[in-house]
């Protein structure tokens, strides 16, 4: 991807992000699973602390420097229009900001935000405001009374459903908006819903993903 951005090659490192994304959801599903067996329950309190310790160090410190350099290097409307990309990435909202302005993120006419990638975290961070919710209420309404089969039984129905509707989504808005397919969380939810389905699949089928030669989440 770092290839990519910086001399154009290999065409198609774009789709890392892709990967990334359903790495992020297999991984996380797995993790939140995992506890919910070992401990009836799922924290999101220690989950969003994770998250925090993981993500806010980098990320404010190249805000940080970012807002900086947007001084320093720019001017007028240019300006501006950093410091509300700044703002927007701040919040993990990057991604709607660029959706609303019409950013095209492979337009190579126009300098882009200093904050473009952000977008990608900002899907991200959406996504897990509300997927472990889902499965805090799928343990504390399922798991406790039909055991930890049954939550992994609906995790996966339930996550297949939003996949699929996500990847419709995505395919309508590629047509009518491709700027709001590339970058909205409802577009973009079904990649990592592909690594929650996986996740929870395997989970589910420890023995099978043996076979498979696939590791548990």
């Amino acid at each position: 991807m770092i290839a990519g951005h910086l001399s154009g090659w290999p065409r198609g490192g774009f789709v890392g992000v892709d990967v990334f994304f359903v790495i992020s959801g297999y991984l996380i599903t797995g993790l939140l699973l995992r506890e919910a067996e070992r401990a009836a329950r799922v924290s999101l309190k220690s989950f969003y602390a994770r998250r925090a310790r993981r993500i806010l160090p980098a990320s404010l410190t190249v805000l940080a420097v970012a807002a900086v350099a947007n001084q320093v290097a720019f001017s007028g409307a240019r300006v501006r229009e950093g410091v509300s990309a700044i703002w927007w990435a701040l919040g993990f909202a990057a991604n709607i900001h660029f959706a609303d302005t019409g950013t095209d993120y492979f337009q190579a006419t126009r300098p882009p935000s200093l904050v473009q990638h952000f977008w990608s975290l900002a899907v991200e961070e959406q996504f897990y405001l509300v997927w472990p919710l889902v499965i805090v209420l799928v343990v504390a309404l399922v798991g406790r009374r039909r055991g930890p089969a049954a939550t992994r039984r609906v995790l996966f129905v339930l996550a297949l459903a939003a996949t699929a509707a996500s990847f419709a989504y995505a395919v309508s808005q590629t047509k009518s908006d491709p700027t709001a397919a590339y970058f909205s969380t409802p577009a973009r939810a079904w990649e990592l819903g592909v690594g929650a389905v996986i996740a929870s699949a395997l989970a589910h089928y420890p023995q099978r993903a043996g076979r498979l030669g696939w590791g548990r989440p």
